[in-house]
């Protein structure tokens, strides 16, 4: 049983270091943006807006995130997603002048932009 806790508990660990971006930093942002909002905010006088602009940034969050990870699954699904040693031989290869890496690399870019601009357009929340 003892086993079978740590195993949970490392993979558990594992999962959070993987996805730091979203685990970590994007709550740590939130934080620090109530922070920074109730500290500015007794500086000037708070209106009804920006309180409810503070309440719903953290569903705004979930959103973005939600975005982004949608935006990873669409490309590595249904488009050619880089892995990490082609993509550093395309970079030598460009280095070296060889214009089909460097439009390969420009292409890739591109669809990912595109994957994260089609996400926020689905998960936009509705006014």
């Amino acid at each position: 049983m003892k086993t079978l806790l740590t195993h949970i508990g490392r993979r558990i660990a594992s999962a959070i270091y993987h996805s730091q971006e979203f685990t970590l930093w994007l709550p740590g942002m939130v934080v620090l943006s109530v922070l920074a909002f109730t500290v500015f905010g007794a500086l000037t006088p708070m209106t009804g807006d920006a309180l409810a602009w503070l309440a719903e940034l953290p569903s705004l969050c979930a959103y973005a995130a939600a975005a982004l990870g949608a935006s990873w699954v669409i490309k590595k699904l249904y488009l050619h997603d880089i892995d990490t040693q082609q993509e550093v031989a395309l970079h030598a290869a460009a280095r070296d002048g060889d214009a089909g890496a460097r439009w390969l690399l420009i292409k890739d870019r591109l669809e990912t932009f595109a994957c994260i601009i089609l996400a926020f357009a689905f998960f936009w929340p509705a006014r």
